[in-house]
């Protein structure tokens, strides 16, 4: 970081802004952290930082933007100055992401609320973050809302499977593809032709077993939705060789049985019985976690993400 600046605006939202020059990857971008008051149901309003990068050669204008969600674990630590924190896998995508030309808009949702990799039930919904930062961002002239995308790992490529459910946000606008690398994809929504195309990338010895997500996506292209899913044979649930299943706490139960969400919000197995939020908790969170982090294919599900994100350019 070279400099910053804080500056209070007031927007219908209080935000806070550092403004800064932020090296990632080769290149030096410029970039602002916004600390933006969003409502969700179980934190109701709190301060969620994003981290907002413009790429120093755009690949159009006004800028393609890609927001980000981390997975349970912020491994990779801070951004730039000590607010937004992310994983290795949405940090090597924003870089990939800027030397290609997108922006991209970082999201931090565990930002000051405490919370542990095995509370996986008291994690904020993180898609409801996603849908009022593209809002937000949606009145920056810089930035083309027309080419938005989502994008999160693990709990953020859950959030990207959830975001199915109402593809819209701001003034109409629909996103411009969705990008969930290694969802648990034991919930998901009913089939119909979603108007936004998606692409799943899975670990074929993940914990997160891939089963699910294959049907998903059968269901969802037998109704007529763009939507592509691609498996690494030899990968966990962290895009690398050397994993293991160990103690822990996943949503990874239900394979052969995934829960489908209703237009109405009702939930029931793919067999046709009947779920509700106490039978899904019991049958399908699991003591098994995943270990492993070497990460031989993580550039690999990068490189196909950035290909799905170009593809789908408006």
């Amino acid at each position: 970081m070279i400099w910053k600046m804080k500056v209070n605006i007031f927007l219908g939202h209080k935000l806070i802004i550092f403004i800064s020059l932020i090296l990632l990857g080769s290149s030096l971008s410029f970039g602002e952290t916004i600390k933006l008051e969003l409502s969700e149901k179980k934190f109701g309003v709190s301060q969620v930082p994003v981290e907002l990068v413009f790429p120093q050669n755009p690949i159009k204008k006004p800028f393609p933007l890609i927001i980000l969600q981390h997975g349970s674990s912020r491994d990779a630590g801070f951004v730039s100055n000590g607010i937004v924190q992310t994983d290795v896998q949405m940090r090597n995508l924003s870089k990939a992401a800027l030397n290609n030309g997108f922006a991209v808009a970082i999201i931090d949702a565990f930002y000051q609320k405490k919370l542990k990799a095995n509370q996986k039930t008291k994690f904020p919904d993180a898609q409801v973050y996603a849908k009022q930062v593209a809002s937000y961002f949606s009145k920056k002239p810089e930035l083309d809302p027309n080419n938005f995308f989502y994008t999160g790992f693990s709990y953020g490529g859950h959030a990207a499977l959830m975001l199915m459910d109402d593809l819209k946000f701001g003034d109409n606008k629909k996103w411009a593809g969705i990008v969930s690398l290694e969802p648990p994809c034991n919930i998901f929504h009913e089939q119909r032709d979603f108007i936004t195309p998606i692409l799943v990338l899975k670990g074929g010895e993940s914990h997160y077993e891939p089963k699910p997500c294959k049907t998903m996506i059968d269901l969802y292209v037998s109704k007529g939705t763009d939507a592509e899913l691609i498996i690494f044979p030899n990968s966990n649930h962290f895009f690398s060789h050397n994993g293991k299943i160990v103690k822990g706490v996943a949503f990874n139960g239900c394979g052969d049985n995934p829960v489908l969400i209703g237009m109405s919000k009702n939930l029931r197995f793919l067999d046709g019985s009947q779920a509700n939020p106490k039978i899904v908790r019991k049958k399908c969170f699991t003591k098994t976690g995943g270990s492993g982090k070497s990460r031989e294919d993580l550039k690999l599900a990068i490189d196909s993400s950035i290909k799905f994100f170009k593809s789908k350019l408006n």
